[in-house]
């Protein structure tokens, strides 16, 4: 991991300094100039809309003159452009709040890239405030040759950062850019059914003029896929009914029904208490029925609650930096549960079991949006693949192929 700075310079550290050897140093890669050239086409070009001037603004060159009174002595260890190297692997798995591979202003944890070599303090470094390299017009080339990616959501795999409008950037992928892979729903400690958002690839960031992206075959810019939905918690069984019954009786009257029940209906048996009567002038035993049994049929209703639902399952990771090569899937939701109530009389009807819990949805690919459910969130959408943030860019140029970039483009 990291990244190495080389100059097109520095020229003429000693020795004679010829307009011959100049118009080589600095029309290498704009043929036209003949064997001749001027010397109002050597002043040092401040403007940071033009495009790869011929001699460019940069910390080196501070000393040759943009005006009339330019001299060859001023040349002495001028440059024409920057071409900074990125290989071996950048993430921000011990950066928060940083980008994978940050282009911007070096710090003092190596993040960032020293176009003039000062350090962190230095022009060019996040103490050094805004009179480096990084906002002049000279030519800056950065080479992806290895990969970046991102292992934080919000954060892109590389960017143009902290953000900072730049000129004259030229970005060379060969390798590999991959954004953050979002979360399944209802992964643990989140109650969200929605699936993570997946990341940014590249992110210019503020860019400002001339900047340009380059692309060549075998690269990868992809973006992070969208974590899946979680899946909808199955229904809870239908309600059943416990039915008890009861039965009171009375020697003479009715008593009423126990606490929480309704009668459903009253009956009548046979005698519970009688008399004794004189039944002839010699004949004392004869008994007759003073009282007869009575009583209520009593009736109670109580709801049995269904079985729970199974809980729906957790949606897939989407497939990022952070996810190469683990499942993508959904998990399977549990299964539904079986009534717990209990029922001293008789169940009519019997409480019905939950449904299964839904599967969860699966993770997106690389710049694909995760799958929804039939849950209340939805699944995260897939990442950008090259993003702007509100500046602008050239490009993609090259020789890529329709597999190099995946995700959206603004």
């Amino acid at each position: 991991m990291g990244v190495s700075v080389v100059k097109a310079g520095p020229y003429f550290s000693s020795g004679p300094i010829s307009f011959s050897q100049l118009r080589t140093n600095f029309t290498d890669d704009q043929p036209g100039f003949g064997l001749q050239i001027s010397a109002s086409q050597l002043r040092r070009n401040t403007d940071v809309t033009r495009k790869n001037p011929i001699v460019p603004d940069s910390t080196e060159n501070e000393q040759i003159s943009t005006g009339s009174n330019l001299r060859l002595s001023q040349f002495r260890n001028s440059i024409k452009r920057y071409v900074a190297t990125q290989s071996g692997t950048d993430d921000n798995a011990s950066f928060p709040g940083e980008p994978g591979f940050r282009m911007g202003r070096f710090d003092a944890a190596g993040k960032g890239i020293d176009w003039s070599g000062g350090g962190v303090n230095g022009r060019d470094g996040q103490n050094g405030g805004t009179t480096g390299n990084h906002f002049r017009n000279v030519q800056k080339i950065i080479k992806i040759t290895g990969t970046c990616g991102s292992v934080r959501p919000g954060l892109a795999g590389a960017q143009m950062a902290p953000i900072a409008t730049v000129h004259n950037v030229k970005i060379e992928v060969y390798g590999s850019i991959l954004g953050y892979g979002g979360k399944g729903g209802g992964q643990a400690g989140s109650s969200d059914p929605s699936g993570e958002d997946g990341g940014t690839a590249l992110n210019f960031g503020n860019v400002g003029n001339n900047n340009t992206l380059f692309v060549f075959s075998g690269a990868r810019i992809w973006a992070g896929g969208g974590g899946g939905e979680r899946g909808k918690t199955g229904a809870n069984g239908a309600n059943g009914t416990c039915v008890e019954s009861s039965r009171t009786q009375g020697c003479g009257g009715k008593p009423g029904c126990p606490s929480g029940f309704t009668e459903i209906g009253q009956w009548s048996g046979g005698c519970c208490q009688s008399y004794s009567y004189c039944c002839g002038l010699f004949n004392c035993g004869c008994t007759a029925c003073s009282q007869y049994l009575q009583g209520r049929n009593c009736e109670r209703k109580t709801t049995m609650l269904g079985g729970l639902g199974g809980i729906g399952g957790k949606g897939g990771n989407g497939r990022g930096y952070n996810n190469q090569s683990g499942s993508t899937s959904g998990e399977s939701g549990l299964p539904g549960q079986n009534s717990t109530s209990t029922c001293g009389g008789t169940q009519s009807p019997s409480p019905g079991a939950g449904q299964n819990g839904e599967r969860g949805g699966d993770g997106g690919n690389y710049g694909e949006s995760g799958q929804g459910t039939f849950n209340t969130g939805n699944g995260g959408q897939r990442g950008r693949a090259i993003a702007t943030d509100g500046g602008k860019y050239d490009g993609p140029y090259g020789t890529y192929g329709t597999d190099t970039i995946k995700g959206t483009i603004y």
